[in-house]
């Protein structure tokens, strides 16, 4: 009884010294600019009924780079710019049909800290730029339009929160989350039964500028440990999940993604 009363006590007093620890940490605030370059791996699904029917499943690869900066002004905005490059091979259900697919996707982002003076976490809100190029190659179809091309501009909100979790010596635990809502914006896309052939070569148009809106929901968010590992570098590791949709001129398109991340933030 007395080693397990030693023991308890042991635990209590470390979890009062990191909990002081925190409360040291005081308000939440980062040093600009810095950087966040992060690789990705995980599973997506792909669904475009301009190629295919089904449903097409496999690995996605992704490389990163967020750049935060933060001007000076009475606003006190910050400032994230975002490249993401992505390539993904795909196959259907019985593993005849495969896909290779890619996509380049930038984003702007404008985010104020609604928290400023709150130890210990802090939250951002704001609103982002969305731009999507990318492109899908069926090697099933054959001439049968094996190819799609994909482009999208949307505007929508953004969010970025953090929580200092706990310390252990002088090495400090983060929890750090960011999330882009696309909800409103235009996409390019060819009909049903369009081939590309009769939109560039013949200029058949049939709506194929079209508008999107949140009633389709689409997201992109990431959930991430940071951890100190110099005066200028964290280490980054944890979730990235980015859920795509749309439903333009009678087709159905996703691509769903769940992903390990992990990459190095870096203060210039």
């Amino acid at each position: 009884m007395r080693t397990f009363l030693i023991i308890l006590a042991t635990l209590f007093a470390s979890y009062a010294k990191a909990q002081e620890a925190n409360n040291d940490l005081g308000v939440i605030s980062e040093p600009h600019p810095y950087r966040i370059t992060s690789f990705a791996i995980g599973q997506t699904k792909r669904l475009d009924t301009y190629l295919s029917p089904e449903e097409y499943k496999g690995t996605d690869l992704r490389f990163i780079s967020d750049y935060h900066t933060k001007p000076k002004g009475k606003w006190n905005l910050e400032l994230e710019f975002t490249h993401e490059g992505a390539f993904d091979y795909t196959h259907n259900r019985s593993k005849n049909g495969k896909t290779l697919a890619g996509h380049y996707n930038f984003a702007f982002s404008t985010l104020k800290d609604i928290l400023p003076r709150q130890k210990q976490y802090g939250i951002k809100v704001g609103a982002m730029t969305d731009l999507y190029t990318g492109f899908a190659y069926n090697m099933h179809n054959g001439a049968n339009n094996p190819a799609q091309g994909y482009a999208s501009l949307s505007v929508g909100g953004a969010i970025s929160a953090r929580y200092s979790l706990f310390c252990i010596g002088n090495t400090s635990f983060t929890l750090v989350y960011d999330a882009r809502i696309p909800m409103v914006g235009i996409m390019f896309s060819p009909a049903y039964g369009q081939s590309y052939y009769e939109l560039f070569n013949n200029g058949d148009y049939d709506n194929n500028i079209v508008f999107t809106s949140i009633a389709v929901p689409q997201l992109r968010h990431t959930m991430a440990i940071e951890i100190p590992i110099s005066h200028k570098m964290n280490l980054r590791v944890g979730y990235l999940g980015d859920y795509r949709q749309s439903k333009p001129n009678n087709l159905k398109q996703h691509i769903y993604t769940h992903s390990f991340l992990i990459g190095l933030k870096i203060w210039k």
